[in-house]
């Protein structure tokens, strides 16, 4: 389903509040009860490999097979429905990286957190509290829906679920977090296991206190991934804050330049097709990020 499509409502209007037995769930699911539970027994399901990760290091996927995948997009799609708080940029539907950034203009001092290996982190029962105890679903619909959503005990990387339900599972987490924020004047935005937390002026105690609360929950923070600035620019998902306005990275304009500038070298019909999407990517990337300064 397109973002465009997707109509938000209320957590107690989503189709999966209170649903009140595997039947209904299954029904809900598009499946049988016997299809229900031959999902709830996943160990088999998935297929996993190590991709390297930009930062340096490997990352483990955890990619459920097609059948289970296809589970997990609906029930995705559920959960993508319910409205999340403002602060909540990924995941959520209509919102950006871009907007992610655009959200912190006017602030002087930026302090950015990252959870370290955060779907791996997110437990299974965590999972279960929040199909139990926020969606209200008795314990054997809390269950299957757990079961069918994460993998030897996690969420795994790879399931269209797992963005969504990192973000659910640790909601009390989150809104503690936010208050922190509000308490000491501060803005924060979430983008799946990035936290931005940005003003005028706030104290360091602030940030000891979103780590110790990140701590209680059974989480950690990357040491590497750890910055702050203070009276200057700073980069948030890849967009240059700076004042007021937001900016492409210099790096960007570089690659901008240097696909310009590979098309009249071009041999081939498709090289120069190539290069022409390159410089249509870019171009629309510096658009995007420009249009938030009108």
């Amino acid at each position: 389903m397109s973002a465009k499509k997707l109509k938000f409502h209320k957590m107690h209007q989503s189709r999966l509040f209170r649903l009140p037995s595997p039947k209904k769930l299954s029904e809900l699911l598009f499946l049988s009860e016997d299809g229900l539970q031959h999902f709830t027994k996943n160990d088999e399901k998935y297929k996993c490999w190590n991709e390297p990760k930009k930062s340096g290091g490997e990352r483990l996927i955890e990619a459920p097979f097609d059948r289970l995948k296809v589970v997990q997009k609906r029930i995705a799609e559920l959960l993508y429905r319910i409205e999340t708080p403002d602060y909540v940029i990924s995941p959520a539907k209509n919102k950006s990286y871009v907007m992610n950034a655009a959200v912190h203009r006017g602030s002087k001092q930026f302090y950015l957190l990252d959870i370290e290996d955060f779907f791996p982190s997110c437990r299974a029962e965590r999972v279960f509290w929040f199909f139990n105890k926020i969606l209200q679903c008795p314990r054997d619909v809390a269950a299957i829906l757990t079961k069918v959503s994460t993998f030897q005990g996690h969420l795994p990387q790879g399931s269209p679920c797992s963005p969504i339900l990192a973000y659910y599972a640790y909601s009390d987490m989150w809104n503690i977090i936010n208050k922190i924020a509000i308490e000491n004047g501060c803005k924060l935005t979430i983008y799946v296991d990035d936290i931005t937390v940005s003003g005028v002026s706030f104290s360091l105690r602030a940030i000891s206190q979103i780590k110790s609360v990140i701590s209680k929950f059974g989480l950690s923070i990357s040491l590497r991934k750890e910055r702050g600035f203070v009276n200057k620019a700073a980069e948030i998902t890849g967009v240059i804050v700076e004042g007021n306005q937001i900016k492409l990275p210099n790096r960007q304009h570089f690659k901008l330049r240097l696909a310009k500038s590979s098309f009249s070298k071009c041999k081939t019909q498709k090289e120069r097709d190539y290069i022409v999407r390159q410089i249509s990517g870019r171009v629309a990337q510096k658009t995007q990020i420009e249009s938030y300064n009108i």
